[in-house]
């Protein structure tokens, strides 16, 4: 039944709230609020439900309102006193002494709670009978639910607008069941995975670690035996030069005859001039003939100036041979002779010591002061005698210098090859013979393909056949 208000009670004074969400002081009021829906719920839930036009939330506060305050100013003594008989009911079931005294504030304050308390219950009575915020607002029976109370006819109308598919529901399906159990089997052996990946990765970090300790101690190792190396190359290098001459091996020999072999052609190009303009003819020829070198040469009755040349190159080549290299010891040394007998006779008992005395006996020749004098005056000499040949074939050269340099590279190189474990010397052998490119290097005009008439540069070799240079021929 619907209360008024009389017409002399105070309105609240603060504005009607958008919303009926309203707080009171009163707790037991308020309390008692927040287990009923808002306005605004009843209505989202009875607009999805019924599809029905419903007002809005300022329509109905202010209709209900007006309703409110209609039925107060029509009976004013219809306000009732809840919070005193509440307040005398508590009283006397706790045995509480009497309440003291109001002062006026308190009483103002009571009275604006009962106001509060009396306003809530007349909004709430006329929100409840309101047909727009009823399920059912045309109040048609149904047998189905008409046993069930407001709140479990709007539960059921909220279940029946629910999906029936399974996918709002908490409860998962069977595949998605299954996927979990899937996933979580995927997860474990991920999980499985990178514990044994780390497991590995320690591993590797222990076997970096010992490879790093293991490489640090094979550096410290190689360090040492390069200075170890350092040492022995060094003391086999003082040991060489006790007991060698010079440093050369075979490969530096073989160089120096090259070098020797192409300053000898160079020093007769330049001497001859432009197409032979230096060249005596007549002089080369009769010096030639003289010497004996054209008996038995193919063509001796006509022989063009660059034969007359390359016989130049063989006279020189010739004229060093006789002078520095075709010796037992070396050019500088007086007992040639006697050394040679001797050598022979130390070489056929015990032939390390044979060598080793010979190369001995080299040391001392190169580093004796009165042999390095000697050596000095037999450069100078031969060097002489081969620009005074030189001049009388090539009248207008000028080339002293020159030969005093090849003269005493003829001399080191002899000297090299003398000191050697085993001693290299020039060969002749191949005057006469059919040219053969494995041992013999053609020269200008010469014939591949025939026999050899001329040998300008003779051939080295040892006496062990562990060293070889080819000689330089002329082929008819």
């Amino acid at each position: 039944m619907s209360k008024s208000l009389p017409v002399n009670v105070r309105r609240p004074p603060a504005p009607p709230p958008p919303v009926p969400d309203v707080r009171f002081k009163n707790k037991t009021n308020s309390d008692f609020y927040n287990h009923v829906p808002t306005i605004e719920v009843t209505k989202k839930k009875h607009n999805s439900l019924l599809q029905i036009p419903s007002p809005t939330s300022d329509e109905v506060i202010t209709s209900v309102l007006k309703d409110s305050v209609r039925d107060r100013s029509s009976n004013p003594s219809s306000k009732p006193n809840v919070a005193k008989t509440k307040g005398q009911s508590l009283s006397s079931q706790l045995h509480m002494k009497p309440p003291q005294p109001l002062s006026e504030e308190e009483e103002e304050e009571e009275e604006e709670d009962d106001e509060d308390e009396d306003f809530y219950e007349i909004v709430t009575d006329q929100i409840v009978k309101d047909s727009r915020f009823k399920v059912n607002p045309a109040n048609i029976p149904s047998p189905k639910n008409s046993h069930l109370t407001e709140i479990e006819q709007r539960g059921r109308a909220m279940l029946s607008a629910t999906p029936a598919n399974r996918s709002g529901s908490p409860v998962p399906s069977k595949s998605k069941i299954n996927k979990i159990d899937d996933i979580s089997k995927l997860l474990d052996r991920t999980i499985q995975e990178k514990k044994e990946l780390e497991a590995n990765n320690v591993r590797l970090h222990t076997t970096i670690q010992e490879l790093r300790h293991k490489n640090q101690d094979l550096q410290l190792k190689l360090e040492n035996r390069n200075r170890d190396y350092d040492i022995m190359s060094k003391n086999y290098l003082d040991h060489v030069r006790m007991i060698r001459a010079t440093d050369d091996d075979h490969s530096t020999i073989a160089d120096k005859l090259n070098q020797l072999k192409a300053s000898i052609e160079h020093l007769i190009r330049k001497a001859q001039g432009s197409r032979s303009v230096n060249l005596n003819k007549a002089a080369a020829i009769d010096h030639f003939k003289d010497s004996g070198l054209l008996e038995g040469f193919p063509i001796k009755d006509n022989l063009e100036p660059f034969l007359l040349n390359l016989y130049m190159e063989s006279v020189i080549m010739s004229f060093l041979e006789s002078r520095f290299f075709d010796k037992p010891l070396s050019c500088v040394f007086d007992y040639n002779s006697g050394f040679n007998d001797l050598y022979q006779w130390m070489n056929a008992r015990n032939n390390k010591l044979a060598v080793r005395w010979r190369q001995q006996l080299c040391v001392m020749l190169t580093q004796d002061p009165e042999t390095k004098a000697r050596q000095e005056a037999l450069v100078t000499k031969t060097a002489d005698e081969l620009t005074a040949l030189i001049t009388h074939i090539y009248p207008n050269s000028n080339e002293g210098v020159k030969i005093r340099e090849l003269c005493c590279k003829s001399f080191e190189l002899s000297v090299a090859m003398t000191a050697l474990e085993s001693v290299i010397s020039p060969w002749h052998g191949h005057l006469g013979s059919r040219f053969d490119e494995e041992c013999m290097a053609t020269s200008l005009k010469s014939n591949p393909e025939g026999d050899v008439a001329l040998v300008i540069f003779p051939a080295f070799k040892d006496t062990n056949n562990g060293f070889y240079s080819r000689s330089k021929v002329w082929c008819y």
